[in-house]
């Protein structure tokens, strides 16, 4: 099927003149439009009125919307989601939304008054929120987790965490501990069968699930390590579900007078700028945070624009190593 490209190749006009011949004939002069005329009919060109109409009635504006404004793994990806949608001449809002109070409808009444076109929000993994009645037939894509059978992006955790328990092992730390979310089922999950999977002894002891907010999440390390010191229960190494999670398991145990990684090897995950400045360097699974923002922005804006999109997107981790294990 020939395009507007070919047909003003044919004419020898631009692509601008082929578009004005179409939408606004008045403005050209009659020898130039029965040039282009012409060369549409040689070569069988169709305009399609219903995409010009569809992009008449985009506003060039979409959401990102994150659950947390203070984590740098969700900074990240809103900066893949503007780097792309820059790219295709789209501007970005950013929001956030409570996880305690999920609500995302004052997002969606600027989507249906026509203030943007749309609407990228990160999940965070293992968080499925109840319908929303207003969102139905809002364009939408999400990261991590799937909402309103929209199209998502995700990594396999799983097997992300399978692969640094493996690694641990192979390193030769047999007593594992675990500090993660609340929300974390899949990745803690992965944690005791990879132990199993390796004839690894779990610990219930060693295992913290805390909330993942603020100043929550540094808490929640202090208050594992203390705990771990208190009952006497130091494993040989710590697998933590984030990076930051991490940086502050590290630092309560070398403020407790053990050595990392010499007593205690400690692992994050996401790969955040934490984890490279931090000493010693975090050994972290890496997810691609701004690709997966890049790559959700462009699924969102070809389903704004009326192109076939595909239903889900899946990321491969990999381990980065440094000092810390």
């Amino acid at each position: 099927m020939s395009s507007i490209k070919d047909v003003a190749r044919e004419a020898q006009v631009s692509i601008a003149t082929v578009s004005r011949v179409y939408n606004n004939p008045k403005v050209v002069r009659g020898k130039t439009k029965e040039r282009v005329y012409s060369a549409a009919e040689k070569l069988g060109y169709t305009p399609n009125f219903l995409a010009q109409t569809l992009r008449k009635s985009i506003v060039g504006t979409i959401i990102a919307i994150v659950p947390d404004v203070s984590n740098a793994f969700f900074m990240d990806m809103v900066r893949g989601i503007q780097d792309y949608a820059e790219s295709r001449g789209y501007n970005v809002l950013m929001g956030h939304f409570n996880l305690n109070n999920f609500d995302i409808r004052k997002y969606v009444k600027l989507i249906k008054s026509k203030a943007a076109d749309g609407i990228v929000m990160a999940t965070g993994h293992n968080r499925h929120f109840k319908p929303v009645k207003e969102a139905r037939n809002v364009p939408m894509v999400t990261i991590e987790e799937e909402f309103m059978g929209n199209p998502y992006i995700y990594v396999d955790n799983f097997e992300a965490i399978k692969k640094i328990v493996e690694y641990l092992a192979f390193k030769g730390r047999k007593k594992m501990g675990f500090l993660g979310f609340k929300t974390e089922e899949e990745r803690f999950e992965a944690f005791k069968s990879a132990l199993k999977m390796y004839g690894l002894e779990y610990d219930k002891n060693m295992v913290k699930k805390g909330e993942e907010v603020g100043k929550a999440v540094y808490n929640s390390a202090m208050e594992y390590v203390e705990s771990l010191v208190e009952k006497h229960k130091i494993p040989e190494a710590i697998v933590c579900t984030s990076d930051v999670l991490a940086a502050g398991a590290i630092k309560w145990l070398i403020k407790s007078g053990l050595n990392v990684p010499k007593d205690v090897a400690v692992t994050g995950f996401d790969n955040i700028e934490v984890a490279e400045l931090v000493y010693p360097g975090i050994t972290t699974v890496e997810q691609p945070h701004e690709s997966m923002g890049h790559e959700a922005a462009r699924l969102l804006i070809n389903k704004i624009e009326g192109h076939e999109i595909a239903k889900k997107i899946v990321f491969q981790t990999r381990i980065i190593i440094r000092e810390s294990a």
